[in-house]
């Protein structure tokens, strides 16, 4: 319960930073979308499962308060990407903090894609009225926002899942850990005595 009060804390931040400046940081009448950022820094805080959680979470209020669009298509599209992006830490990619802005960059393009594709599939063809050079324009713009406010984004999701902020020198997951110095050791102590057991039988 906790972690879930500090989560809605956190997506609160987010539609009143959406509604409260969001539109004061237009470039060519786009504003940079904090919700999508946020169900990003979600899966990669916190990995697929409370990605998509979040993501869901973050749509959906998104869909609420900020959107004009029907009930359900953000939160679908925040779901997705916050799996994916969880996905992809837990298996492409490192947690190093460094990395955040890019990934934030490339998951708000996916889940511009995602949004506009879904969108048109359920009858949204306003969407995609403005074509693609607009589109395009569109995902450009809000994946820099994404990338600038990444830092602060993924350091208040890791606050709110109880992840911690990502180090900088984290393994890679799924990687063999190092083995300790006193191990190696043992192992080739015992490696030396087998060794002469064999050359004293012969």
């Amino acid at each position: 319960m906790k972690t879930a009060a500090k989560v809605l804390a956190v997506l609160v931040v987010g539609v009143f930073a959406q509604s409260a400046f969001g539109s004061d940081l237009r470039v060519d009448g786009i504003a940079p979308d904090f919700m999508m950022l946020l169900a990003v820094s979600a899966g990669f805080a916190g990995g697929p499962d409370r990605g998509a959680a979040v993501g869901f979470a973050a749509g959906l209020l998104s869909d609420l308060y900020l959107q004009g669009t029907p009930v359900g298509l953000t939160a679908l599209a925040g779901c997705l990407v916050g799996f994916a992006v969880g996905w992809g830490r837990t298996q492409v990619l490192t947690t190093r903090l460094a990395l955040a802005p890019i990934v934030a960059a490339a998951g708000t393009v996916v889940g511009v894609a995602i949004f506009v594709v879904i969108g048109y599939l359920v009858g949204q063809s306003q969407l995609i009225v403005p074509g693609k050079s607009w589109l395009v324009q569109v995902a450009f713009i809000e994946a820099v926002y994404s990338a600038i406010f990444s830092l602060p984004a993924v350091g208040l999701m890791s606050w709110a899942l109880g992840t911690g902020v990502p180090s900088a020198h984290e393994a890679v997951p799924g990687a063999a850990p190092p083995e300790v110095p006193a191990r190696r050791s043992t192992l080739a102590s015992r490696s030396r005595r087998r060794r002469r057991a064999r050359v004293g039988v012969r």
